[in-house]
C-alpha cells in the first residue's frame, strides 16, 4: 500500500471510511448502531490499512472490535467539539481520546471534526486546537489536524501567537467540480503553502445519484461515459483515479461490497493501471463546464445552527 509520511509515521494514502457504513433512524434523525464488521473484515482482507473513523459513529464498537483480532493498522479519529452533538469542552474531549485510544489499540491521527469557531457558548478554534496540541505534545498522537475547515478557520489558529503545532492533516469534501471554485482553490493554495496534507472523501458523488435535477452535471458524466469505454474502467474506477494522481493526498473511500474493496486497492496500487494524463485533464475540464455550484454534497446542519443561535444571542 503506497505511503506518504508526516512527523516520521508512514500513512497509507487510501483510508477505509467507517461513516458511509452508518444506518439511520427515520427521516435521517441519528445514527443507530451498526454492525459493519462483514465490511471491515473485506476491507481488510483487500489491503486496507488505513481505518477513518469518528468518536461520534456508531460503526466503532464493532470495527475496532475486528481489527482487534486481525492485528493494528493506521487510525484517524475526528474529534467532535459541538455541543449540540454532545462536546462539553476540554475535558470531554479528553475522555473521548482516552475511550478511543483504548478501543482501537492506539490512535494514530487525531483531527477536530468541525471547527467549533465559539458559537452558543462552544470552545474556540484555538481553544480546541490547544487540546490536540497537548496530545501531541505528550506524544499520546504522532498527527494531528482539521476536518470540515475553512480559511478563515485556519487563521484562528495559524495566527496565533503561541501556536506549538500546526494542522498536518485536513479531511474534507472534494470533487471534479470544486476545482473552480474560488474558495477551494484558495484553501487548496494555503495548504500547498503551509505544508498541509489533503484528506479527501465524497470522490464519487458525481456517479452517487447526489448531482441536482438541473442536468448540471451532464458535461462531467459524459466525459466520464467516454473515457469508460474507452478504457474499459468504470466512471466510478476513473474518478478514484483522478484523486489518487491529481489530489495529492489521502483518499477515503467505503465499499460493503468486497469485489469492490478488492477492486479499490487493486486500482490505487503501485501495479494499478497507467492512465494518460489526458484522460485527467478531461474530466476537471468538463467539471470545469458543469461549474461548482450546487456540487457540495454533504451538508453539516449542526454548524449553521450554531451560528444562528450565536447571532440571535442563545
Amino acid at each position: 500500500m503506497t505511503t506518504l509520511t508526516i512527523s516520521g509515521l508512514p500513512i497509507p494514502r487510501l483510508a477505509f471510511g467507517l461513516g458511509s457504513l452508518m444506518t439511520w433512524a427515520p427521516n435521517h434523525t441519528h445514527p443507530l448502531p451498526t454492525d459493519c464488521r462483514a465490511a471491515v473484515h473485506q476491507a481488510l482482507a483487500a489491503g486496507f490499512r488505513h481505518i477513518n473513523t469518528g468518536d461520534l459513529y456508531t460503526t466503532n464498537a464493532s470495527a475496532a472490535a475486528v481489527l482487534r483480532s486481525s492485528g493494528r493498522v493506521f487510525v484517524s479519529l475526528k474529534l467532535n467539539t459541538y455541543a449540540s452533538l454532545g462536546g462539553t469542552g476540554r475535558e470531554q474531549m479528553l475522555e473521548s481520546v482516552g475511550a478511543e485510544v483504548q478501543r482501537w489499540g492506539g490512535v494514530d491521527a487525531v483531527l477536530l471534526h468541525f471547527p467549533p469557531r465559539g458559537f452558543a457558548g462552544q470552545m474556540s478554534n484555538r481553544e480546541a486546537w490547544r487540546v490536540l496540541e497537548g496530545l501531541k505534545g505528550r506524544g499520546v498522537v504522532g498527527v494531528i489536524g482539521v476536518s470540515n475547515w475553512t480559511l478563515e478557520d485556519y487563521r484562528d489558529i495559524m495566527d496565533a501567537e503561541d501556536l506549538e503545532f500546526p494542522p498536518q492533516l485536513h479531511e474534507y469534501e472534494f470533487n471534479p467540480f470544486l476545482l473552480a471554485d474560488p474558495e477551494f482553490q484558495a484553501l487548496r493554495a494555503y495548504e500547498r503553502e503551509h505544508g498541509i496534507v489533503p484528506m479527501n472523501y465524497g470522490i464519487l458523488t458525481a456517479v452517487s445519484g447526489r448531482l441536482p435535477p438541473d442536468n448540471s452535471g451532464a458535461a462531467l458524466l459524459a466525459e466520464l461515459e467516454h473515457q469508460s469505454q474507452r478504457l474499459q474502467l468504470s466512471p466510478a474506477e476513473l474518478l478514484l483515479l483522478w484523486a489518487w494522481h491529481r489530489l495529492d493526498g489521502i483518499v477515503v473511500t467505503t465499499t460493503s461490497r468486497q469485489d469492490r474493496a478488492i477492486r479499490t486497492v487493486q486500482l490505487l496500487s503501485a501495479e494499478g493501471p497507467s492512465i494518460p494524463e489526458d484522460v485527467f485533464d478531461g474530466i476537471e475540464a468538463a467539471a470545469r463546464r458543469d461549474g461548482p455550484e450546487g456540487k457540495i454534497f454533504y451538508r453539516h446542519p449542526h454548524m449553521e445552527e450554531a451560528r444562528r443561535a450565536a447571532a440571535a444571542g442563545v
